[in-house]
């Protein structure tokens, strides 16, 4: 990490991603889109800050929150804790919780209060409870020391469409999320928030690159984008 100390200028805006391009597992939804750097696999301890709900999304869409935490683990590439929504409160300003962006201070806080590398800061647009589940999420991994994008992804799943059934499928049979998998099937993923929840973000933060040292077929399966 550069030890560079940044202005107090705002650093964090989520933007435009881009689509990366090929795979060999299924294609999965359309909707899924991320860009990233190398950076972003370096191991590190990253702190999941509660995600930022848009207008008219309801406190439920904080399942999120607990489930991203857990698809990071599962990567297994870095010391990942989860900030509850109490004690973002005390060391955020609500400006930060409330909204899409976050000061340079307060991202040295967050590093000197939880000795964290980074962070993972998110934004729900949509977080539909019922059938059919739907939900729209944007995440980015930021450096605390010098505000550097270190990755980004979005995702609008809905479990009404059929290549997201089909997608759902595919992770439960290849024991993603199994830990939160229900012994009825892939079809209750479609209609239980909290593990449609987990499914969009395991995808999500499956667009993390693999390490350098892994294979070429391994990075290629690690890859989001459609294929043949």
């Amino acid at each position: 990490m550069n030890p560079r100390y940044p202005s107090t200028a705002l650093l964090v805006v989520f933007g435009f991603l881009v689509v990366l391009s090929g795979c060999r597992r299924p294609p999965p939804p359309a909707s899924i889109s991320a860009q990233t750097s190398v950076s972003a696999n370096e191991p590190m301890r990253i702190a999941v800050l509660p995600f930022v709900l848009a207008d008219g999304v309801g406190r439920s869409a904080h399942a999120l929150d607990e489930a991203f935490s857990a698809a990071l683990r599962t990567l297994g590439r870095h010391e990942v804790i989860g900030v509850p929504l109490e004690k973002a409160r005390l060391l955020l300003p609500a400006s930060a919780i409330e909204r899409s962006v976050i000061t340079a201070d307060d991202l040295l806080r967050l590093r000197d209060a939880l000795q964290v590398d980074a962070v993972v800061l998110g934004r729900v647009d949509q977080f539909t409870g019922f059938d059919p589940l739907a939900i729209g999420a944007t995440a980015h991994l930021v450096a605390v020391t010098d505000g550097a994008v270190l990755w980004s992804a979005t995702a609008e799943l809905d479990a009404g469409r059929a290549d997201v059934q089909n997608d759902v499928q595919w992770w439960h049979e290849h024991g993603n999320g199994s830990g939160n998998a229900s012994l009825a099937g892939w079809r209750m993923t479609l209609s239980s928030p909290s593990s449609f929840a987990r499914y969009v973000a395991d995808r999500l933060v499956e667009t993390i690159p693999m390490p350098a040292h892994a294979n070429t077929s391994a990075t290629a399966d690690a890859s989001l984008a459609p294929g043949p």
